[in-house]
């Protein structure tokens, strides 16, 4: 069995049947294609959100993509290449790469829940119950998928 052979036929099928055109892009071209200020709009629109509430989202969310960048860039490094320039692997390097990218999230963990909060608690009841109800259809959506 040739792992490399199925791992490219299935990003082959990937690319031109699915998760470009249909479902949600949150992959690699999230940020190239204006995929966030998309999301941003459409969340704004939904829970008619005033130019205060608006900017606590953008806040909050710009937050949410660096750790999610920082979190990728763990496995694209160039630490990663390093790892695997020797004839063995050096597991305590590794380990100590990986403590010190999670020690930076959990740095960053504070002032992203802190971000969330102040948005969520400037919304109203309505907006709130809104955001809930987006949230149950994203989730649903995601479980869906991944089923698939």
């Amino acid at each position: 069995m040739n792992f490399f052979r199925r791992w490219h036929a299935h990003q082959e099928f990937r690319h031109h049947f699915g998760h470009h055109a249909h479902g949600h892009h949150f992959g690699r071209h999230a940020d190239a294609d204006g995929f966030a200020e998309h999301l941003l709009a459409r969340v704004g629109a939904k829970l008619d959100l005033d130019d205060g509430q608006q900017r606590r989202l953008q806040a909050w969310f710009g937050q949410l993509q660096q750790q999610r960048d920082a979190l990728r860039g763990l496995a694209r490094g160039p630490e990663l290449v390093g790892l695997i320039a020797g004839e063995r692997f050096p597991g305590e390097s590794a380990q100590q790469l990986l403590d010190a990218k999670l020690d930076a999230l959990r740095a960053a963990g504070p002032a992203l829940i802190g971000s969330f909060a102040d948005f969520f608690d400037s919304l109203d009841g309505e907006q709130r119950q809104v955001l809930r109800f987006m949230m149950r259809r994203f989730g649903h959506s995601r479980r869906h998928g991944d089923a698939a």
